[in-house]
């Protein structure tokens, strides 16, 4: 094969069965624009004069097409314009099961991390299990806890009406004000024979007694009645209960009614209970009570002042205080307030106690007198004590 040493044009002939040289590795010297078989990689290459083997496909066109990129190419990401994975690049929607750890970090997140519910939440008929016990009024309730807090309580369905005296235990009757019908439920508990007290189902015929289990702490209230309606009964009678057989007894617990009436110094308004009061010696408030006006007789003054109490009792009254400055010859004004004329006056000397004249001038009105002194005596020397 001949080797030329000089350049050749061949004025654009074609040229057929051209190879380029080829191995596995690159040309020992190679030029710029050289072309060469990269055994290797399988790809035909060129010399760029920068001095890099460039294979043709790579060659820059100013565009990169899905066709020339072959199918599990090795892109790094730092050739893209925009990186796929940064999370500030996604958009739209991405489905739950494509995120490989979403059910893990969401099972781990605490019940009380998360918001309060804004509406009712349902359990979809399962059960809430392993409460602590409640602390507050709000807190859940566990069924231990509510049997605990009726544990020995047995309040029975409300009855229309409760006997208020002994009845015959059959007929449509008037109880209490309410005039029964077959099937009403009757508390009866005052029978001569409280053998027969309890819970009864009203008939035309004879009355039978309701499939309600008695005992020492059964309940019921009264839906109905002149008297006892809003009340609530429970049996007295201590020990097993067996009905038909024990002496059953029931105390009013609940409400204003009752046939025991409100008690002495009591009224009762519906459902209300108020103090009494005879006469003005007791006030009563809207809520308080407070001593009124107590006449004499009833050991009180039947005053609303000091000074009327005194005069009611016929006790007088007295003034007492230092005297002023007074000059030698000139009367001075004492005001005491006492309301009459007909009063004592005298004065003692303070320094010593002992007591001392002064002349009583006048008594201008019913609250004041005149004293005068023949010497001048300074103020608070003498004391003046005034008693009606």
């Amino acid at each position: 094969m001949p080797n030329w040493y000089s350049q050749h044009k061949f004025n654009q002939i074609p040229v057929l069965g051209l190879v380029p040289e080829s191995s596995a590795s690159a040309p020992a010297a190679p030029v710029a624009f050289q072309f060469w078989g990269d055994t290797t990689s399988g790809r035909a290459k060129w010399r760029t004069p920068g001095g890099a083997w460039v294979a043709f496909d790579d060659v820059a066109d100013g565009t990169i097409t899905d066709a020339k990129i072959a199918a599990g190419a090795n892109i790094a990401l730092s050739k893209l314009a925009t990186n796929p994975l940064a999370r500030a690049n996604h958009t739209g929607t991405q489905p739950a099961s494509t995120i490989s750890d979403l059910a893990t970090v969401i099972r781990a997140v605490r019940l009380d991390e998360l918001a309060a519910p804004g509406a009712d939440l349902s359990a979809a008929g399962y059960r809430i299990t392993n409460l602590g016990a409640p602390q507050g009024a709000n807190d859940a309730a566990r069924l231990a806890d509510i049997q605990a807090a009726a544990a020995g309580i047995s309040v029975k369905p409300a009855v229309r009406a409760a006997t208020t005296a002994a009845i015959t235990l059959s007929g449509l009757q008037t109880v209490d004000g309410v005039a029964l019908g077959a099937g009403d439920r009757v508390l009866v508990k005052n029978q001569a024979d409280a053998t027969t007290n309890g819970l009864y189902t009203a008939a035309a015929g004879a009355w039978a007694r309701t499939a309600d289990a008695l005992s020492p702490n059964t309940f019921v209230f009264i839906s109905e009645g002149s008297s006892l309606a809003d009340t609530g009964w429970a049996i007295s009678t201590n020990g097993i209960i067996t009905v038909g057989t024990t002496a059953i007894t029931w105390a009013q617990f609940a409400g204003g009614g009752g046939t025991s009436g409100p008690g002495a110094g009591l009224v009762q308004s519906g459902a209300n209970l108020d103090v009494a009061a005879a006469n003005g010696s007791i006030v009563v408030n809207a809520d308080s009570i407070e001593v009124g006006l107590v006449p004499i007789s009833k050991g009180g003054t039947g005053a609303t002042t000091a000074a009327a109490a005194r005069t009611a009792l016929g006790v007088g009254s007295s003034y007492n205080a230092d005297l002023p400055a007074l000059t030698a010859g000139v009367g001075q004004n004492v005001t005491h307030n006492l309301g009459t004329k007909d009063i004592v006056v005298s004065f003692y000397d303070v320094a010593s106690g002992a007591d001392v004249e002064l002349e009583v001038t006048g008594r201008p009105d019913v609250n004041t007198v005149t004293v005068r002194s023949d010497i001048a005596v300074a103020a608070a020397a003498l004391r003046i004590l005034v008693r009606s």
